[in-house]
């Protein structure tokens, strides 16, 4: 038998519901969140009454954006090192477009996801500082990659690092190490995702130039990462979205018009459920490389050709994701005993890793606890987590 909770009544000052537009509902969700004054509402609600954080709170900013200067200045190599989500596509297309604009050498690797799998795969940076590299940039990876770090520092690369998952007992020995985690969970950039922490660090870098016309992409990563709205994080969303509405690139507004969607309409749900999953299905399924190549060129044809491509891969990205999904339920069902565990644990002979977190967070929201999907493969499982509120599953499955 379950109980229905009624909400603790709340009092809402006359100031707050003024600053919410007049609108009892919104002042009372504001006042939930904590959110009790007129200048604190103001602030959450418009993003123009919003002080955004300076770029140099985040530790080793200023360190890093003197490292990228030189390398400019003196015409250096730089790789930047990104990751096969919509995070770590956004993050890398932003860095190497903005270093390009300020006329670095610039070029990028995004590992594949199921031959290399997260993080900087050893014979794959081998392979490119072979080729020639002086610098090396991550983002939205890298803050536990001591073997690479040290790899590349052996061979006289040093390694510049931006990323924003959870930080290691040790930092990798970098040049610099920009991470939101080091700073205290209350700090307004405590919540940035991995092109979130690269926009930053273009910001520092461009030290006044304008940097609005990458906004887009940071919208699109912050969505896709499910990242929580707090501080400069909803800040530089809402301003993404204005982009998104009036002015997006090339690629995002083909992508859009793709799945019927008019930009003036666009919201975060558009972003999370549409565009997200299209670029989403190419790490996924394939080589999300060719992301960064879309997500910078201007070249009409090129854009049509790889959205196609991107539609193609979205079908059978949500094809796979109900095939793996109905079998998770099927094995369930067979055995009921699998939910009596505190995490969900499921694994089939043969399922696609590239949607395993989908069917993940379907399951979560199905069942309501951690769940871990594997697939089995020639004796070896490997899957991805996902967890709730109150649990945090890259610890519990140390």
């Amino acid at each position: 038998m379950k109980t229905w909770l009624e909400p603790t009544r709340i009092v809402v000052s006359e100031a707050l519901r003024a600053a919410a537009g007049g609108h009892p509902i919104i002042a009372e969700a504001l006042a939930r969140r904590g959110l009790t004054t007129p200048d604190a509402a103001r602030r959450f609600l418009d993003s123009a009454a919003y002080q955004p954080t300076p770029p140099n709170a985040l530790p080793d900013m200023d360190a890093a954006v003197a490292r990228l200067r030189a390398a400019i200045e003196r015409g250096e190599r730089i790789l930047v090192w990104g990751d096969f989500d919509v995070d770590g596509q956004t993050a890398t297309a932003l860095l190497v477009s903005a270093l390009g604009d300020l006329g670095a050498r610039v070029t990028h690797y995004i590992p594949n996801r199921l031959t290399q799998g997260h993080g900087i795969h050893l014979p794959a940076l081998a392979e490119r500082l072979a080729a020639g590299v002086d610098l090396l940039l991550t983002c939205d990876t890298g803050i536990a990659a001591h073997e690479a770090v040290a790899f590349a520092r052996a061979r006289g690369v040093e390694t510049v690092i931006t990323d924003h998952h959870t930080l290691p007992q040790r930092l990798p020995d970098a040049l610099a190490v920009i991470n939101p985690m080091r700073l205290p969970a209350d700090h307004p950039l405590h919540e940035l995702p991995g092109v979130g922490v690269a926009y930053k660090l273009i910001e520092a870098l461009y030290a006044g130039r304008p940097t609005e016309h990458l906004l887009d992409l940071v919208a699109v990563g912050i969505v896709a990462d499910v990242m929580v709205q707090t501080g400069d994080t909803r800040y530089l969303l809402q301003r993404g979205l204005d982009i998104l509405r009036r002015a997006p690139r090339p690629a995002l507004r083909e992508i859009m018009s793709r799945a019927e969607i008019d930009p003036a309409d666009l919201t975060e749900t558009e972003i999370g459920f549409a565009l997200a999953p299209r670029l989403n299905a190419l790490g996924r399924l394939a080589d999300a490389n060719p992301a960064v190549t879309l997500l910078t060129t201007d070249d009409h044809a090129l854009i049509v050709e790889q959205v196609n491509a991107l539609e193609g891969l979205n079908q059978k990205r949500r094809f796979l994701t109900r095939q793996v999904y109905q079998a998770a339920r099927q094995q369930i069902e067979d055995d009921p005993a699998l939910l009596k565990y505190a995490a969900l644990v499921v694994a089939g002979e043969g399922w696609h890793t590239g949607v395993a977190g989908v069917v993940a967070s379907r399951l979560v929201e199905d069942f309501g606890c951690p769940v871990i999907v594997l697939t089995l493969h020639e004796g070896a499982a490997s899957g991805s987590a996902r967890s709730v509120a109150g649990c945090n599953i890259v610890e519990a499955i140390a």
